[in-house]
């Protein structure tokens, strides 16, 4: 893959190159060849550095469930009560982090997408 030597976009935070990322692989999708589209748009809008930062910031908002189930496991019957309750708000949390995340996902034009996707760091259409 080819990609920008100098940015086009200096100064870009995480977040805003990841929301570009994703709207550009989002167009991908309707090519006859979806992964060479993506890589040509990517490589035509960004450095090499940009999609590796901006794939980390994508990937960082990932829920690890399966770490947190283990964690639950190993904790067992000899949990405190302070770290049975620090697991229970852990999955508490992601929740309601996951039901905002649909509603920012669901949102028409209505509501200010992006205002609220940025209060959370988060970029609009990027969960699987």
């Amino acid at each position: 893959m080819t990609f920008l030597q100098e940015s086009s976009k200096p100064g870009w935070s995480d977040w805003e190159l990841a929301r570009l990322v994703v709207h550009l692989r989002g167009y991908a999708k309707y090519a006859d060849d979806p992964q060479a589209d993506a890589a040509r748009r990517l490589g035509d809008a960004f450095t090499a550095d940009e999609v590796r930062r901006a794939d980390a910031f994508l990937e960082a908002g990932r829920q690890d469930t399966d770490r947190l189930a283990a964690i639950e496991a190993r904790l067992g019957k000899d949990a405190t009560s302070e770290e049975a309750w620090l697991a229970q708000q852990l999955t508490t949390a992601w929740a309601r982090l996951d039901e905002l995340r649909d509603r920012i996902d669901d949102g028409g034009s209505l509501m200010a997408n992006t205002h609220v996707a940025s209060a959370i760091d988060y970029v609009r259409g990027s969960r699987p």
